[in-house]
This record gives structure tokens, C-alpha cells and sequence, in this order.
């Protein structure tokens, strides 16, 4: 598993270093833009990253909860599954489709596009709809204990690849004078602290689960509900559900993701215990944004960040367990299914 991880992620890396088609690398690497150690990855063809399908994943969920109640028991339909996981995969497509014709107008106005490049949209569309499909193919090679699919170890990986500049650029800036030493202890500080209460979260919910009853004790605990909820809370903002979002994943999908069929005592430690955990993920966002604001050190990967690295590293940790039931789906299915 770890060595497949390592494969895609080479694979990943190289695609980040492929720039799309029509961009004039003369003009790329001008002192302009070789400043920008981010650059090459924006225009790149995986430009748009997890984007798309984070977009039509939270819609989905959105649906989900709000509206369209058979969504709910796709998991004991297999044609609702199929259906879903086809629907979540198209809208993931129109969406970066739509994302890379805003990107080409964006380049087209810039001297990185070639003055005798025709059909630059079209073949910039083309290629952010085909790197978000292989994204989808990608995340769907990646099994880890706890997680349906491989779609968070996917989004990890940017920030693996980017650690190395970010720990430099920090050094430097410090090095400089740009900011002072302190904040490097107030990062660290922030780093421990949310990572053991990662920790602290997935260990409260795997015990709420093997108490509950919900689980078998040979498998894993379904852990997307430590990173889903945050993440699809974020996505919703942007549709002005975001207290909603925010605060009823963590409760519906603690009564209803895993078909509870409990005594009331065990229902309503579980509903507590994700309480709890929805409370410290939003302590983690809190905290995240008010670092990102006040802290210029690129060292910090954000509390979501850190959500899926650790949790991640939790699953390569169980490498050689059983994986929780499930994990053959489909990861769009998968993912609102948990």
C-alpha cells in the first residue's frame, strides 16, 4: 500500500510539472514568474487539483441531506449507487470544465500563451476535464484501513510535494528578518496540538463504534466522517448552507451513515461522542484560520490539511488490518455514503 501510494505520487508529482497546452515556456521562464515556486503548478494540467470533485461531492451531500431522501439508501441499492457515483462524476466534470475555461481566459490575457496558439480554451478545457478524470482514476488505486477510497490521500499529496519549498521559503524568511523566530514555536505549538486532537478524535470514535456495536471488531471504523464534515462545511459556505452543513453531517451521518441498530443508551453515547468531535473540528477550523491570519510562515498546512494528513498516517498505520466494509466502492459513493 505504501509503496503504491509513493508510485502516485511520483505520478501526481510529474503531472504537476506538465504545463497545459499553448503555454509559451520562454515566456514562463522569465524572471516574472520563476520567482513563484507555485507557479508551474497552476498552470499545469492538474491546475485544478480535487477542486471539481469536491464541488460535485459537497453538492451531492448537500442533496443528500436536504432533499432527495433515496440518496440515502443507495448503499442497499446497488443501481442508486451506480446512479449516484455516475451523477457525482459528471457534475466533477462539467465543473472543471467550467473552472478551465475561466482559467484560459485568465492565461489568455498573460504573455505565457503563445501569440500563434489557436484553440487554446478548447485544448485547456480538454485537458483540465481529462486530468480530473485520471484524478478520479488515481484516487480510486489507493486503499487505506478506515478509508472507502483513496481521494484523501489524494489530496495529501500536494502538501507532501510542497513541504520542502514551504520549509525552505520559511527558513529564509526568517533568515531575512521577514518575521520573527517566535513563530516558529507558535507553529509548532499549533501543529501538536492539532494533530493530537486528531487523534484524540479518531480514537473517541472508534470507541464509540466498538461499544455501539457497529461495527465488527476485525474492521476498521469508517473515518471519513472526521474529514468529510469540515470539508463539506467549507464547500457549502459558498452556498449559504454553511451552518447547516457545518453542524448536521456530524450528527446525520452519525445516526444514519452507519445504520444504526442499537439500544437507545449506545445511540445516544454515539450521538454525543460525534458532538464532541464535531466541536473539536470546529475548534481545529477556528484555530487554522486565525494562524493563516496572523502567522506569515508557510509551514502550516491548514487545519484540513492537517485533518487528512493525520488521519492518513492513522490509516498507514492499520496498514496490515482489515479495512472497514465498504471500502470496494466506488470513491464518490463511498465518500457520501459515509
Amino acid at each position: 500500500m505504501i509503496i503504491t501510494f509513493a508510485l502516485i505520487g511520483i505520478v501526481y508529482a510529474l503531472g504537476l510539472h506538465i504545463p497545459l497546452p499553448g503555454i509559451d515556456l520562454e515566456a514562463f521562464a522569465s524572471p516574472k514568474y520563476s520567482v513563484d515556486s507555485d507557479m508551474l503548478s497552476r498552470i499545469s494540467i492538474l491546475a485544478l487539483g480535487l477542486t471539481p470533485l469536491f464541488a460535485a461531492l459537497g453538492l451531492a451531500e448537500i442533496a443528500r441531506l436536504i432533499a432527495f431522501s433515496w440518496l440515502k439508501q443507495k448503499d442497499e441499492q446497488d443501481r442508486n449507487t451506480v446512479l449516484g457515483a455516475a451523477i457525482v462524476i459528471v457534475i466533477a466534470l462539467a465543473v472543471a470544465a467550467m473552472q478551465a475555461y475561466a482559467i484560459s481566459g485568465g492565461l489568455g490575457a498573460t504573455p505565457l500563451v503563445a501569440d500563434n496558439m489557436t484553440g487554446f480554451t478548447m485544448l485547456t478545457i480538454a485537458s483540465c476535464v481529462g486530468a480530473t478524470a485520471f484524478t478520479i482514476f488515481l484516487s480510486d488505486r489507493i486503499r487505506i484501513a478506515g478509508l472507502r477510497d483513496g481521494l484523501w490521500p489524494l489530496y495529501s499529496l500536494p502538501i507532501l510535494l510542497s513541504l520542502p519549498n514551504n520549509v525552505i521559503a520559511s527558513v529564509e524568511m526568517t533568515r531575512t528578518g521577514a518575521v520573527p523566530s517566535t513563530q516558529w514555536l507558535i507553529v509548532a505549538v499549533y501543529l501538536v496540538l492539532s494533530v493530537a486532537a486528531v487523534v484524540v478524535t479518531a480514537f473517541l470514535w472508534r470507541s464509540a463504534c466498538h461499544e455501539a456495536g457497529t461495527i465488527a471488531e476485525e474492521t476498521i471504523e469508517p473515518r471519513e466522517i472526521l474529514i468529510w464534515p469540515p470539508v463539506l462545511a467549507i464547500t457549502a459556505a459558498g452556498y449559504v448552507l454553511a451552518f447547516f452543513a457545518f453542524i448536521a453531517p456530524n450528527v446525520i451521518a452519525a445516526v444514519q451513515g452507519l445504520r444504526l441498530e442499537v439500544k437507545n443508551g449506545a445511540n445516544i453515547r454515539l450521538i454525543a461522542i460525534a458532538s464532541i468531535i464535531a466541536f473539536i473540528q470546529i475548534l481545529l477550523l477556528v484555530s487554522g484560520a486565525l494562524v493563516s491570519a496572523f502567522i506569515q510562515l508557510p509551514l502550516s498546512p491548514g487545519s484540513i490539511g492537517i485533518i487528512v494528513l493525520t488521519i492518513t498516517a492513522l490509516g498507514f498505520r492499520n496498514w496490515d488490518t482489515v479495512e472497514v466494509e465498504g471500502s470496494s466502492e466506488p470513491h464518490v459513493s463511498a465518500q457520501t455514503a459515509s
